[in-house]
């Protein structure tokens, strides 16, 4: 059967960090041998059984410890980026350590993958045009930072100007891209409606009416997720966590891997082609 044809197109990504990472817990005294990888091999059995590839933005000081996963996921032709160093926002650091840091990510991802170009993502949507300017300088392929999401503390909207619109959500100047993560207006706030924490807190009966209502409206949607969303390790949290912290933290993970097949066969009963960003 001749393979339907469609402009239509969705990016799943991962944004490769343990549950310490978390800005949540940047204050807290954590266990780090505790680990939430095991949401990391479930996120790939998923995009494996739909014969996906997606985007992965793995943090520095874990690429050592996922070598071996990271080289395969290479192999399979999936897309390898960066996630900073420690997941530290770039806007918190001055432009010489927001340097340094990523210089050293990039140094560590090119020790495994010496041939590679790679994507850059910004831990919490938090880089500007100043360390954007950088990334671009470093030889990175493309930025999947931009969020459009005001209301959001740890976000910055993050100025493009100069940059020539490509559709809905891609923005490209010269060689390089930037992807912004897909979001829908609703009761005057920008939703994020691909994936995160807002695909577990939002009532799912209104995420999927809302995923409906973007998806008739666009034709690109740029999805993504963490580990600790897809794991199936319960541990205690840090004692001095907020119970807010840790509703947000546990609430619904159970549902995410259920949800995230039910998202991916919407996208193709509306004919939505599968890639990864350094694809486009």
């Amino acid at each position: 059967m001749e393979e339907k044809s469609t402009n239509k197109i969705a990016v799943f990504s991962i944004d490769v960090e343990e549950w310490y990472h978390l800005e949540y817990f940047k204050n807290s005294k954590t266990d780090k041998n505790k680990s939430v990888m095991d949401g990391l091999h479930t996120f790939i059995k998923i995009v494996n059984k739909h014969n996906i590839k997606a985007s992965f933005f793995i943090v520095g000081e874990l690429i050592q410890t996922l070598k071996k996963t990271i080289k395969n996921l290479d192999i399979e032709g999936h897309d390898i980026g960066l996630h900073s160093y420690f997941h530290k926002r770039p806007v918190v650091q001055n432009i010489n350590e927001f340097i340094k840091d990523t210089k050293d990510t990039l140094s560590e991802m090119k020790s495994i993958l010496p041939n590679n170009s790679f994507g850059y993502r910004s831990p919490c949507f938090a880089i500007d045009r100043e360390r954007l300017d950088e990334v671009i300088k470093l030889g990175i392929q493309y930025d999947a930072s931009k969020i459009t999401q005001k209301e959001h503390p740890l976000y910055v909207n993050l100025d493009l100007d100069g940059f020539e619109k490509q559709g809905r959500d891609i923005y490209k100047r010269d060689f390089f891209k930037v992807f912004e993560v897909s979001t829908i207006k609703f009761l005057g706030v920008n939703i994020p409606i691909a994936g995160g924490g807002y695909l577990r807190i939002i009532p799912w009966p209104l995420y999927i009416w809302l995923l409906k209502k973007y998806l008739k409206e666009s034709t690109f949607i740029n999805f993504f997720i963490h580990p600790f969303e897809l794991s199936s390790m319960n541990f205690d949290l840090p004692e001095n966590t907020p119970y807010l912290t840790k509703f947000r933290y546990n609430y619904k993970r159970n549902k995410v891997e259920k949800r995230l097949n039910r998202i991916i066969e919407l996208l193709k009963e509306n004919d939505y082609t599968f890639k990864t960003f350094s694809q486009l």
